[in-house]
């Protein structure tokens, strides 16, 4: 009987409470009945306020702006992978003059880091001696012939007309003898032969002192000129790839931000630059512009930008020049609700000389152009 009764009670009790904590009621002031509203989650306080439209403009378009440097953040790698040997600017407290530090001015053409030079430097040892050698054979043969080849050369001719003259006279005796039938005419064609073999070798020796003095063969002495010209251009570029391994400065500017080490490996692929130059005597704002915005986007739009979560001070931005690419939006805050697959257009502002407040290159700042007019 009990169970009967009791069961069904303590079920509609917690039907009753159920309702209750879905649905709860308010007692009405006029009528004294309840009235049941439904339940919504409380108003959640955002973490950082939206950024506020300017009270100057009656219409804008809000995008993200990146402070950089004037021509822009120049990133700074290797052209040669190779172990760093010295770096001339960093930020660590031991580094003295004349080591710049992070914030320094640096001149164009300034040495920022070294890349080792030991291997190229004995080869450029090698391909100078080379280059000496054959410098050394050119000279040879543009001077040629030697002061000492020439006497031996005028003696052989002298030697080869004195036999020649000898032979001759032989020849003239034989020939008498054989004309009485008092020589044979084997000996007489021997002496009839040496003659000619006589003259052959005057011949031969005054053609080798007519070549001795004539010097060098003019086509010997081109190709000898082209082996200094190429010997020349590979000391050169030995050269250029030695200065090459000390990483200067491409315009003068500040050093922004320095991440290579002495013993560090450079390598031509790089997640970060080794070293940011840029400069900061006037600082620019490069915004984002919505593509959905773009419609009502027009160049040389007044704007305003604040630090980002603030909304004073404002700083009156001057138009530079748009980059009228649209590329994919880069990811600035991290948070997951921002989307990525956005495409925007960048815009260039310049930030007065005098700011009203401090930035620096790198911050972020809400920017507002003005679409509706001021």
């Amino acid at each position: 009987m009990i169970t009967r009764i009791v069961l069904p009670l303590v079920a509609v009790l917690g039907v009753l409470l159920a309702v209750q904590s879905v649905l709860p009621y308010e007692m009405s002031l006029k009528s004294g009945k309840p009235v049941f509203k439904s339940k919504s989650p409380p108003v959640s306080t955002p973490l950082q306020q939206p950024p506020e439209q300017p009270s100057r403009f009656r219409e804008s378009i809000h995008g993200m702006g990146l402070v950089e440097s004037q021509r822009e953040n120049i990133p700074i790698g290797t052209s040669a992978p190779g172990l760093v040997t010295e770096v001339y600017v960093d930020g660590r407290p031991e580094y003295q003059p004349p080591h710049k530090r992070v914030g320094d001015r640096v001149k164009k053409g300034e040495p920022l880091f070294s890349i080792d030079d030991r291997e190229l430097k004995a080869e450029l040892q090698s391909r100078s001696a080379a280059l000496l050698a054959a410098e050394a054979q050119l000279g040879r043969l543009e001077r040629m012939p030697r002061a000492e080849d020439v006497p031996p050369a005028e003696a052989a001719v002298e030697e080869a007309q004195a036999k020649l003259l000898d032979a001759e006279a032989a020849f003239n005796r034989d020939s008498q003898l054989f004309q009485r039938k008092m020589l044979a005419a084997s000996d007489y064609d021997r002496d009839r032969y040496s003659v000619q073999a006589a003259k052959a070798a005057l011949a031969r020796s005054e053609a080798d002192l007519a070549k001795l003095k004539a010097g060098a063969w003019k086509e010997d002495i081109a190709v000898q000129r082209a082996a200094v010209v190429e010997a020349r251009s590979q000391v050169e570029s030995v050269k250029i790839m030695l200065d090459r391994l000390v990483v200067r400065a491409p315009v003068d500017g500040e050093v922004l931000q320095v991440n290579v080490r002495p013993g560090q490996l450079a390598t031509l692929s790089w997640k970060e630059p080794m070293v940011v130059l840029g400069e900061v005597k006037r600082l620019h704002v490069r915004v984002d512009v919505d593509e959905n915005d773009l419609f009502r986007f027009r160049e040389g739009a007044p704007a305003v930008a604040t630090l980002k979560g603030q909304v004073k001070p404002e700083f009156p931005l001057e138009f530079f020049r748009i980059e009228p690419y649209v590329i994919p939006k880069k990811s600035l805050t991290g948070d997951n609700s921002e989307r990525v697959d956005t495409r925007v257009l960048q815009v260039l502002y310049i930030l007065p000389d005098n700011p009203p407040a401090r930035v620096y290159v790198g911050q972020q700042m809400d920017v507002f152009l003005d679409v509706g007019g001021s």
